[in-house]
């Protein structure tokens, strides 16, 4: 995770990503229409605490009531542990945010790099996967990593849609993400979950 950070961190400074940077927030800007404007002004709020911290606080409950305290733990700490380590990194590297064309949003407050709303909505969606792979089936886990896949992709293009963010900030929030509930997991969750995950995400 910190190669990944001080990597990127260099990386927003280079012409070359600069340049891709700037040209991937054209192109989205060239595919406005109102239809989109709407659509991912919604999906975005998929990414938002607001939303997601009371969803995995009510999850903890009810797991720690049934005792599954571990789950629970890890539930939250992945979650938490993400969004905290985001938000110390944003103040460390300190990157404005694009101001190539009106966003189509409030600006939320803080610098841009790495992307709140992507390293949010990935831990959710990992952690969660995590947690759920023993009890469901082989096929309905399947069609759960697409349709989960798929949220993380809509939220950290809505991200750059909205021009709040450089496509190097959600790269960097997925991958901060990804690392930290991994890691997580191989301190707290059985050795049988992961294994059953990551056997399943083979087939």
């Amino acid at each position: 995770m910190l190669i990944v950070l001080i990597s990127g961190a260099c990386a927003i400074h280079l012409e070359s990503i600069v340049r891709l940077d700037r040209m991937i927030l054209e192109w989205f800007a060239t595919c406005r229409s109102l239809a989109c404007d709407q659509f991912f002004a919604y999906v975005s709020w998929a990414g938002s605490s607001l939303i997601l911290l009371p969803v995995i606080l009510a999850q903890a409950v009810i797991l720690t009531i049934r005792t599954h305290i571990q789950n629970a733990l890890f539930l939250v700490g992945s979650f938490v542990g993400a969004s905290t380590l985001n938000n110390i990194f944003k103040l460390v590297i300190a990157r404005p945010r694009p101001d190539l064309f009106p966003a189509l949003s409030d600006l939320p407050a803080g610098f841009s790099f790495p992307s709140s709303h992507a390293v949010q909505i990935t831990a959710f969606v990992l952690a969660e996967l995590l947690l759920l792979n023993i009890t469901t089936g082989a096929r309905w886990f399947f069609l759960l990593n697409m349709v989960s896949g798929g949220l993380i992709l809509l939220v950290c293009i809505s991200r750059m849609y909205l021009q709040v963010h450089y496509p190097t900030d959600v790269v960097a929030g997925f991958l901060i993400a990804l690392f930290w509930v991994f890691g997580l997991a191989t301190l707290m969750l059985p050795d049988h979950n992961k294994r059953g995950f990551f056997g399943r995400l083979s087939l």
